[in-house]
This record gives structure tokens, sequence and C-alpha cells, in this order.
């Protein structure tokens, strides 16, 4: 029997590195510091059938999933920087079928209820699909950070503010920053985001779907370089 298990085990190994070594595999980055690699269809690239992962720039695993003709298949699972699923979302049912929180990410969130709400009322927040961390990173770049941002010598608050709606569609965000001595608020584009910034599972409120916000909020971090007082923002994640 083991001979049996280990021959047909042997098999499926052999018929999957022969499928692997067919496939079409493309690398493209989605963000600055985010990859995807996704098989396409044999006679066009721009088709995403089968295998689909989202890597980062340290080449760990953030998202693990598949496509069948260019559209998002079954169960997804969902990672964090050490290895740990954080999310599973059935894409065929869209359904989140299991979440955790991420103790490794920088972001923390925050929840804004659009709708008059009681004592007693069961309150059920938006979620991100694929977790804050990852949505943080899907459109977060270090270059992008305002001029005025760059020059502070206090630690800042950043925090990305998503309006959502009844649905979980992404109707407006922006960007405030909060120190010391400076103080903003940035409207931003949702136009042109990465497809999987604008997946979101709306807020519930008894059951009924409601209106809502949602806020990433990071801490910039201000490190004095050794060289002419120079300042450099960081993440705590680069710190």
């Amino acid at each position: 029997m083991k001979k049996i298990l280990f021959c047909c085990l042997a098999f499926v190994l052999l018929f999957s590195t022969l499928n692997a070594q067919n496939d079409n595999w493309h690398k493209k980055r989605i963000s600055q510091t985010l990859f995807e690699n996704y098989v396409s269809l044999p006679q066009d690239k721009n088709v995403k059938n089968g295998s689909y992962t989202v890597i980062n720039s340290e080449n760990k695993v953030l998202v693990l999933g598949k496509f069948k003709n260019n559209v998002k298949d079954s169960i997804w699972n969902f990672y964090n920087t050490a290895g740990d699923i954080i999310q599973s979302y059935n894409y065929t049912t869209h359904l989140l079928l299991y979440k955790v929180s991420d103790p490794s990410t920088i972001v923390k969130q925050k929840v804004v209820i659009d709708t008059a709400l009681n004592d007693t009322d069961k309150i059920v927040g938006p979620q991100k699909i694929g977790g804050v961390n990852y949505g943080f990173y899907l459109i977060h770049s270090d270059k992008a950070l305002p001029v005025e941002v760059k020059q502070q010598k206090n630690d800042i608050l950043m925090e990305y503010v998503f309006t959502l709606s009844e649905t979980g569609k992404l109707e407006d965000w922006h960007i405030v920053y909060t120190s010391t001595f400076f103080n903003d608020d940035r409207k931003q584009s949702i136009s042109g985001l990465p497809k999987d910034a604008y997946e979101f599972i709306p807020a519930y409120v008894n059951g009924k779907p409601v209106r809502s916000v949602l806020i990433y909020q990071v801490m910039l971090y201000v490190n004095q370089a050794r060289d002419k007082g120079t300042y450099n923002i960081v993440t705590q994640q680069n710190q």
C-alpha cells in the first residue's frame, strides 16, 4: 500500500512539474513594494487563468489564489509577513470564511459607522479583503509623501480614510497627517488604484449593510541622520 501511495504521489508531483513548465508565468509590480505573479492564457498574457500570488519586496507571499478567465475563483488565502493565514475569502460565494488580527502589521484599524446607533445594536465593522496591512501597501509609497511631511522633525500620524457605501464600494478616500507642527488633509483620486485596493466588505448593523468609514492608521517615525542633522521619514517596518 505504501508503494502504491508513493507511486501515486510521484505521479502527481511529476504531472504538476510538467504543467508548471508549460504555464505562462508573468511577474508585474502592482505597488512600490508588492509584485504579482500569475499564469495567463497561452494566447493572451493579459488574461489571468490559473495560479496567482502576491509577494512583497522581501519575497514573502501575502496572497495565494487562482483566476479563471480573468475572474477570481474559489478560495483565496491572505498571509501576514510571518507566513500565517490572516484571511480566507471565497470569491465564488463572496463569503469571508476566516479572519484573525495580524499582530505583525504596523497598520491599526479604526471604524466609523455612518448611522445612528443604539447600545443594543449588533455592529460588524467593514473589512478590507486581504487585511489592512495588504490594503495599505497596495497604495502606499514612501516616495509620494508630501515634502512638508518629509521636512518634519516630529513623529507623524498618517491616516488613510476610506468612505465605503452600503455595498462596500469605495466612494472616496483622503490622507490625514497629524503632528506637533503640521496638520493636513489631502483628498486622493479613487481611480487608478490596484484592483485589490477596491475590495471591501461593508459594515453591518443588525444584519443590514450600512455606510461606513474605514481608517488605516500608521505612525511615521522621524529618524535623525548622523550627517548634517538631516531627517528621514520611516515606518516601523523600515526601521
